[in-house]
């Protein structure tokens, strides 16, 4: 390590803030905070799913096949999570060997594998949505009103601004 190196090394901070290194957290930038919030929010929610035998993502599939009349495709699933269909056919095939989904081969398209809700897929989605949202507002309920609206407009416009800004820096 050169003599540059070690001084910019003592000017950092290297106080531990919840099991991060503050060091990482000031030099992480936007990204590393924005992550850091979901993986704790995240993790609230798994702990609170784990008695209902449920994951964070087997949530959200079972929440995207309540919310609908019809069966869906794993691919359609996959982008409604924001997931490869790869890792949405794992999910899909564990609810399924819970008993909480049904896979049929579509009428329509001989390849295409159709996903619904079985009665306690239906149970279990109810208890994991009441679950999720009790978190939801108690996460809100510590902000005041005016931080949420603020916090919730700023995380827009960044999801807005991001693919745009980085297209730009790439020259497209």
């Amino acid at each position: 390590m050169n003599e540059t190196n070690r001084t910019n090394q003592a000017k950092r901070p290297t106080t531990i803030m919840i099991g991060i290194d503050r060091t990482a957290a000031t030099d992480g930038g936007l990204g590393f905070h924005v992550k850091r919030a979901e993986q704790a929010i995240m993790a609230r929610k798994a702990e609170a799913l784990r008695d209902l035998d449920l994951t964070v993502a087997q949530c959200k599939v079972l929440s995207f096949l309540l919310g609908s009349d019809v069966s869906k495709s794993c691919t359609q699933l996959a982008r409604e999570a924001l997931v490869t269909s790869q890792t949405m056919n794992g999910i899909v095939k564990n609810l399924e060997a819970k008993g909480l989904v049904d896979r049929r081969i579509s009428p329509d398209h001989g390849r295409v594998v159709l996903a619904s809700l079985t009665p306690e897929g239906v149970e279990r989605a109810r208890r994991a949505a009441r679950l999720s949202a009790e978190i939801e507002q108690s996460l809100r309920e510590d902000l005041s009103e005016a931080d949420y609206t603020v916090l919730v407009r700023l995380l827009d416009r960044i999801a807005e601004m991001a693919p745009v800004a980085g297209a730009e820096t790439l020259g497209v």
